[in-house]
């Protein structure tokens, strides 16, 4: 059977089922205020932001590219329809550019352009990102406030958030207040039970019984007290009474013949189009089978969902990390969650309209300000200036330019400004800058048939990118290929993270391939896809803890690296990270066991739980022991209350009945139960019971180990060091 339409046999719907299903509720539950928050951001009646969700999981889920992504509302247009509304004064005709901007994008996946949206400049996007953030979050806080602003500007709105809390409604404060503190202490929970249900469905728990509590109603509000001067504006979603499906408004396409009206449609399908496949390749780096999207039929699957969601009032439909993100840490693994939470969100709005009609707008504002937050937050900043000085100044430049000039001109002088800032870094006159980007010497060798060698002089970057592309993705697998860097003027972050993601996947295809030349560019940065230019890395100074592992690892003749190692390749064959992206790792102690002569590695890593704006970084120490010979794969942790729960529904669990200690405290599972219980004797059994709980994955050669989702102190790495010297040598006991 076609991969692409496996999904559709009855075998893959009823063994996904149970994994799809559970996940597509947590979607569900997320998706509803989202939907909401958006279309009231956006100046559009509340239902259109619900109406994207229902056609993106119905109606989209049969027609598009990805594999475990989910389909809706995008916070990223809140700031483009806002402005469209502004420009063309009525929503009606906003929704007929909507339909519009649609049929471009379903012209511009047959005609196969999705690929150019990887080749613009990374800083210039995460730049457009941060000033949508900002904008977000200069509008939500009135909302959030319970208060409105005059503002006509991003920045005239900054100006009036301080004034704004002096006329703030005090229900509406701490209505937002409780919900931004829930959104930021979720992620930093370890009960299961309160991680297992999404951060926003936690703030509608909370809200809607606070609007009992204060005798909130609409649109004149009866409350216990109040502490602002300005009652403000109404406090809860305006839902119209009666059906919802009436009174939809409908396309108006009476400006289509003006240029005010073409400018709103590209504005719609530019960043529709660039926010839906960024999201669409970061999803696929979550997805734990490593499927890849179709690009241009996701594209085109979302031009005639977001024509179909706007002829009957809703926003544009297109790919949505956070909840995407949402549903592969749930265990979705087929489309069909898409389908499934479509249809929830379809049965919550015919059933809850009354509920929804009681939903504080201060808990949706407080959702969006914390989405606008995490798009700009200072962590973004810091990871662009990891990747070289010259991307923040891209980043900052574009964000500023935005908040100035409008979305689209902000993005063009952006764009502007890279070419600018490779000029001035390639040190040439503009007249060879420019002829070396129009047409890059790409020579293809085929030294012998095995052999391969590409030779790249003049520079590569976002403008010319394209052409290696063609050339590199020509190449057969199973070949020995050698990209030599040796005559390449200038190389920039796209381009070395092309080259870079594309020798990996071919190495796990057969093939070989190296990349030389590099060692002789000096970068503005230690990142592996830095500019590769004229700048050199500073040695970073030690800190206090970096200083006393230094001094462990001498006083035991280990060797100690602080600087950060991009090479995480090991650590990814882990089923743990399977859809949690590693960055990088640091502080790195290696050294070899006496006893079981087992060579280990301790390292605090960076890892991501979901991408871009729903990304939630951890810092952990882990030890890795590396064995001489292969046992049998296992995963063995913790087990909780909600593990117990599990269990009852038929989730896997390798017990021992004469060890119930064990069994109790740990989850014991792997591919081969029988190789797993012949391999866990009764010393090592012994032994996790008398030792702390650690994490354990053992995938063949490789065992991980860890104890918390947090950096261990000296101690605690000292107890590690110690706990896997034990457990080595009963591994190896154990396998003897």
């Amino acid at each position: 059977m076609n991969a692409s339409k496996s999904y559709l046999s009855f075998s893959t719907i009823r063994s996904s089922f149970s994994h799809d299903f559970v996940a597509s509720i947590s979607v569900a539950l997320v998706a509803l205020p989202l939907g909401l928050g958006i279309a009231i951001a956006s100046g559009a009646p509340p239902l259109a932001g619900l109406i994207p969700a229902v056609i993106g999981g119905l109606i989209t889920t049969f027609m598009r590219g990805s594999h475990v992504a989910i389909n809706g509302p995008s916070n990223g247009l809140i700031v483009v329809t806002l402005s469209a509304i502004a420009t063309l004064g009525d929503y009606q005709y906003v929704l007929a550019a909507f339909v519009v901007a649609g049929i471009l994008q379903v012209v511009a996946g047959l005609l196969r352009l999705g690929r150019f949206g990887d080749y613009l400049p990374s800083a210039v996007i995460t730049g457009m990102l941060a000033a949508i953030g900002v904008i977000i979050m200069s509008r939500q806080v009135f909302i959030a406030l319970g208060t409105t602003t005059e503002a006509r500007s991003t920045l005239q709105a900054l100006l009036d958030i301080g004034p704004a809390f002096f006329r703030a409604n005090g229900i509406a404060v701490i209505i937002a207040a409780i919900s931004l503190t829930i959104l930021i202490l979720h992620p930093r929970s370890r009960n299961r039970i309160i991680s297992f249900v999404p951060a926003p469905m936690w703030v509608m728990m909370v809200a809607l019984p606070l609007v009992y509590v204060f005798h909130i109603s609409n649109p004149h509000t009866e409350r216990l007290w109040d502490w602002s001067i300005n009652v403000g504006p109404n406090l809860l979603v305006p839902l119209p009474e009666g059906r919802v499906w009436e009174n939809l408004p409908f396309p108006d396409f009476a400006l289509l013949g003006t240029v005010r009206f073409w400018v709103v449609v590209l504005s719609v399908f530019f960043v529709a189009t660039i926010e839906s496949l960024l999201s669409a390749k970061a999803v696929d780096k979550l997805d734990p089978e490593q499927r890849k999207t179709v690009l241009n039929r996701d594209l085109s699957a979302m031009g005639i969902s977001t024509v179909l969601s706007a002829f009957i009032g809703g926003l544009p439909v297109i790919t949505v990390i956070l909840r995407s993100s949402v549903n592969v840490n749930h265990g979705a693994r087929t489309r069909w969650s898409n389908f499934y939470h479509g249809a929830l969100i379809l049965v919550m709005v015919l059933a809850l309209g009354p509920i929804i009609r009681n939903i504080p707008l201060a808990a949706l504002a407080a959702i969006l300000v914390f989405t606008g937050y995490k798009l700009t937050s200072p962590k973004i900043y810091v990871d662009t200036l990891r990747k070289g000085w010259e991307q923040l100044v891209l980043l900052v430049g574009t964000l500023v330019a935005i908040m100035l000039t409008g979305l689209l001109s902000g993005i063009a002088i952006g764009i502007v400004g890279a070419f600018l800032l490779h000029w001035a870094k390639a040190g040439i006159p503009l007249r060879a800058f420019w002829r070396y980007i129009r047409d890059p010497q790409i020579r293809v060798t085929h030294e012998d048939e095995h052999n391969v060698l590409i030779r790249i002089k003049g520079i590569i970057n976002f403008l010319n990118l394209a052409g290696l592309v063609q050339q590199v993705k020509a190449l057969k697998p199973g070949k020995h290929v050698v990209m030599d860097f040796s005559h390449t003027r200038l190389l920039d972050y796209g381009a070395l993270e092309f080259v870079h993601e594309h020798a990996e996947h071919y190495n796990r295809q057969g093939g070989e391939f190296d990349l030389t030349g590099l060692a002789i560019h000096r970068t503005t940065s230690a990142h592996p896809y830095a500019l590769h230019v004229l700048e050199t890395e500073r040695v970073p100074r030690l800190s206090r803890r970096q200083i006393r592992l230094k001094q462990m690892a001498g006083e035991h003749h280990w060797s100690f690296d602080p600087h950060i190692d991009w090479d995480t390749s090991t650590l990814r064959t882990f089923d743990f990270f399977g859809h949690r992206p590693i960055e990088y790792k640091r502080n790195r102690i290696v050294g070899q066991y006496r006893r079981s002569r087992v060579l280990w590695e301790v390292s605090d890593i960076t890892f991501d739980e979901g991408a871009l704006l729903a990304t939630e970084v951890h810092h952990t120490t882990i030890e890795v022991l590396h064995l001489p010979m292969r046992l049998p794969e296992f995963i063995l942790e913790k087990e909780g209350f909600l593990d117990k729960v599990l269990q009852l529904a038929g989730q896997e669990d390798i017990d021992f009945a004469e060890f119930r200690e064990f069994s109790s405290r740990y989850m014991l599972k792997g591919p081969d139960e029988e190789a797993v219980r012949e391999f866990f004797a009764p010393e090592l059994i012994e032994y996790f019971e008398q030792s702390d709980v650690y994490h354990l994955e053992c995938k063949g050669k490789d065992v991980l180990v860890f104890r918390h989702l947090r950096l261990a102190s000296n101690r605690e790495v000292d107890d590690m060091i110690t706990f896997c010297e034990g457990l080595s040598e009963r591994l190896m006991a154990g396998f003897d």
